[in-house]
């Protein structure tokens, strides 16, 4: 049997034969989870954008907010697999919808910490309340999207990163204007949307039955290749997770240095950072820009059998102009631009490599989510420390040339993939 084969399982449950309101119902339950991941997300991107803030009133050095950063990833991280596990063995999605409701109340009372350790507490619970909904509002989508998978999951990424650009964007105009503490506020609409996922997710079956069944039917051969495959996918979505909280990291001290030069200053106070977060914000963004946007016109314009390539050149050609990194001299544009190429080359590609790790494990699709997103996100922990490090150790330019190298390597390692592996369906009997 080839592990390129159509899963009839997949392709009739989501035909053209459906009943025209059980299509309706899917539409409106995926449009729920799109809702609600622009939503976690959002409140996923409210922290980084103010970081500089938090450093000046909890009195924290620049490492110091580089690990704070760094344990989102972890929190974030470690959480998934775990969720994805017992989605998928006890059947059940309630493991996301619990970490959306914690997410929403940990993240909204960051504006009330006065202490360091509040502050590690708050990114602890939430980034792991963030990281549960993940591999179970992935694996529903999917579930949904039946053969238009890929377009599935790259609208639910699309998402995910129009609500980080909001998240990143508005966060530091909104503590500008009304304060910190009033962070307070997001609980209601938050909950709001936490009932919406309830309502989307209730009742989705996870269709594992026939395709455990059809994969223990593969030989020992088989089986392994598309273990390989996962692992593969893994190790690139790993380097591309740290060169994404790498740019972050450097993102907050390119603002700062940027805010330093031009008010010919030595040291920031809190004027100044208040001016570095409206530089930091937007320049976040940009990267989700390239993430999100760049992600959903790929999988628009990819057939199954180019999308190898997609995985293996995106990443080395959004590369390079990260060997190219302005001067926190030049012109805010300047960093815009490359960032937002950089966000596509580390993320335009993630729904892909989620699709195709789904496809490879049909029989634990909140298992594969899990491992080529949050497993992989949470060794990007090393980020924000490796790029503090290199700064430490040298200069702005090396640091962004660092990531650079990084990033192209994750696309390089795609070569090792098999070259059918874009057209991999799951597994069916034959």
């Amino acid at each position: 049997m080839s592990i390129a084969q159509n899963t009839p399982a997949e392709d009739n449950s989501h035909s053209a034969t459906l009943a025209p309101e059980l299509a309706a119902l899917q539409r409106w339950r995926i449009g729920g989870i799109l809702l609600t991941h622009g939503v976690i997300d959002f409140f996923s991107y409210v922290i980084v954008p103010i970081v500089t803030l938090l450093e000046g009133r909890v009195h924290l050095s620049h490492e110091q907010g580089a690990f704070l950063l760094g344990l989102g990833s972890i929190a974030s991280g470690a959480i998934q697999p775990l969720v994805a596990w017992i989605s998928d063995r006890y059947h059940t999605r309630l493991p996301g919808w619990i970490g959306f409701v914690l997410a929403v109340f940990a993240i909204s009372l960051v504006g009330h910490a006065t202490q360091y350790w509040h502050l590690l507490l708050i990114q602890i619970i939430g980034s792991a309340g963030v990281g549960a909904y993940h591999p179970v509002a992935a694996a529903v989508v999917g579930q949904l999207s039946g053969s238009r998978r890929l377009v599935g999951m790259s609208a639910f990424f699309a998402a995910g990163m129009t609500g980080g650009i909001l998240g990143n964007w508005t966060t530091p105009a909104y503590v500008n204007r009304l304060g910190i503490e009033s962070l307070l506020w997001l609980i209601p609409p938050g909950l709001f949307a936490a009932w919406i996922l309830w309502q989307s997710m209730r009742g989705v079956e996870h269709g594992h039955i026939a395709a455990r069944a059809a994969h223990a039917e593969l030989t020992i051969q088989e089986q392994r290749a598309r273990w390989r495959g996962i692992w593969l996918l893994y190790t690139s979505n790993v380097l591309r997770f740290i060169v994404n909280m790498m740019l972050v990291q450097l993102a907050i001290r390119w603002s700062e240095q940027a805010i330093l030069h031009r008010n010919s200053a030595a040291n920031l106070d809190d004027a100044l950072r208040t001016k570095a977060i409206a530089i930091n914000g937007p320049l976040q963004a940009s990267m989700q820009v390239g993430m999100g946007f760049v992600g959903l016109a790929i999988a628009l314009l990819a057939a199954k059998s180019v999308q190898r390539q997609w995985l293996l050149w995106t990443p080395i050609a959004c590369a390079v102009p990260l060997f190219l990194f302005p001067a926190a001299s030049a012109p805010t544009w300047m960093a815009f631009v490359v960032l937002t190429i950089a966000g596509a080359g580390f993320g335009g590609t993630y729904s892909i490599s989620v699709s195709m790790g789904q496809q490879l494990l049909p029989h634990r699709t909140n298992l594969a989510s899990g491992l080529l997103m949050g497993g992989a996100w949470g060794v990007a922990f090393l980020g924000p420390p490796l790029a503090q490090w290199i700064l430490d150790q040298s200069n702005l330019r090396i640091a962004f040339v660092s990531s650079g190298v990084l990033l192209l390597i994750s696309g390089a390692l795609i070569a090792f993939l098999p070259r059918h592996a874009g057209a991999m369906n799951p597994v069916t009997k034959p």
